[in-house]
């Protein structure tokens, strides 16, 4: 990452473990919601899509087709989600440090943002497994994920200094910000194909970067293929997060100072 140190890395390790622990092993269950969080929102739009409505992909001749596919999207659309939610609080959950430590306080939205890729991590073991049993087995462009993975990350992290500032001085964001995400998701063709949408819609999709992040894995893990206007499209996500994430960390480092009499 680009602005910190070795020193601000160590302190971002630090701060997702602490996260990581209070998000999930104080709770009875411990760890096993890390599993079992992003798999039983996978598994309720499975079987609402898959299973109830039966959708299937054009040329596909099985549903379980339609699941990989669902998931390949789905799954990273989760690390979205929970990262720029996490980043959104990450200021103001953290009154204590914030006030009472001296630190980067940029390093928050960073270790928050990180988080999310626990159930990244699960929807893609989950997504193996479904491919195993649909016969779909994974080819060398399956690697393309990494980059895509990088790419996703840079641009959460620009987001996440917005959000989380912002949150600072405007409470409601929090509030308002799951349905605004809830809004993106079914606007953005991840549960439907992009070639189901009405044609101006489906032009405004193409430069949606959060449906081109979910075809950066579909792409490689379910069609085997890594397509040349999908590059370019990662590019243009890539130019994309380097924006938010210079201007963000700017203006996070800018407003930082206010936090303090704010919060």
């Amino acid at each position: 990452m680009f602005g910190f140190d070795r020193t601000d890395y160590r302190m971002i390790f630090n701060f997702f473990k602490i996260n990581l622990k209070d998000r999930y092993l104080a709770s009875t269950l411990g760890g096993i919601w890390a599993i079992l969080n992003p798999i039983i929102m996978l598994s309720i739009f499975t079987f609402i899509f898959g299973f109830v409505y039966r959708a299937k992909l054009p040329g596909a001749s099985t549903t379980l087709s339609y699941v990989v596919w669902l998931i390949s999207g789905y799954g990273p659309w989760l690390a979205i989600s929970e990262g720029l939610l996490n980043s959104s609080n990450s200021i103001i959950s953290n009154t204590g440090i914030v006030k009472n430590m001296a630190l980067k306080t940029e390093i928050l939205p960073v270790s928050s943002v990180l988080i999310s890729i626990v159930p990244l991590i699960v929807s893609l073991f989950f997504l193996a497994i479904i491919m195993f049993f649909d016969g779909n087995t994974p080819t060398l462009e399956a690697l393309m994920v990494i980059p895509v993975i990088l790419i996703m990350y840079f641009f959460m992290f620009g987001l996440g200094f917005f959000l989380s500032a912002i949150t600072v001085f405007l409470r409601d964001l929090a509030i308002v910000l799951p349905n605004i995400l809830m809004m993106i998701l079914f606007v953005s063709p991840i549960f439907y194909t992009l070639e189901s949408m009405p044609k101006p819609i489906r032009m405004a999709s193409m430069i949606n970067p959060f449906y081109i992040l979910t075809e950066g894995f579909r792409q490689p893990l379910v069609y085997h293929t890594i397509p040349a206007n999908l590059l370019w499209s990662l590019l243009y996500v890539l130019i994309l997060a380097s924006l938010f994430y210079f201007s963000g960390l700017k203006r996070f480092r800018k407003v930082k100072g206010y936090f303090t009499s704010v919060i």
